[in-house]
């Protein structure tokens, strides 16, 4: 009986705390919604779904002007660029599976996310290596930390039913009504 009583009381818990997520994942079926609506994704709200981490190595005349974190990692100077998780960000370029989403303003200072598999739009890289993605950020490269690979686009749950426009099925008439 304590047992059950546990279970209850922990599928409770998890349902609350899981209601609580005000996000939801972005995917191209919203997208596809957006088009029919004639909406435009570049007015949509982006969140990333988890901390993104952007490494490259620096030359010690690359340290005076780095502009991300700047740590010593093994002997050598290392730049970051965190991106941490639930980050707002907007589309600045897209084609019909891409969107080029950027995190802060400044010229080539965006992510590109692709539709995946499960029509989720997830980070891509220009070539991956044992888990770390090449990328271009503001002119130069940089790698994707390991697990970054599965940051996808999510937008608020609130913001999915100002796509949607009002719809209506008509019946017809009959003659007489």
């Amino acid at each position: 009986m304590k047992t059950k009583f546990l279970f209850l009381f922990a599928a409770v818990i998890l349902m609350v705390l899981g209601s609580c997520n005000s996000t939801i994942y972005f995917t191209q079926e919203m997208r596809n919604e957006l088009n029919n609506n004639s909406l435009n994704v570049e007015d949509v709200q982006f969140y990333t779904s988890k901390k993104l981490v952007l490494k490259r190595n620096l030359t010690y005349d690359e340290t005076k002007i780095a502009r991300g974190e700047i740590k010593i990692e093994n002997g050598q100077y290392v730049e970051e660029i965190i991106i941490p998780k639930n980050t707002p960000g907007v589309a600045v370029n897209f084609n019909s599976k891409r969107i080029d989403v950027a995190f802060e303003r400044g010229d080539n200072r965006d992510l590109k996310f692709m539709v995946n598999d499960d029509n989720l739009y997830q980070i891509t890289a220009l070539s991956w290596n044992n888990e770390f993605g090449k990328v271009q950020y503001d002119t130069l490269f940089y790698h994707l930390v390991p697990g970054s690979d599965k940051t996808y686009l999510k937008v608020k749950k609130d913001n999915i039913y100002k796509f949607q426009k009002n719809k209506r099925v008509l019946k017809g008439r009959t003659v007489g009504n």
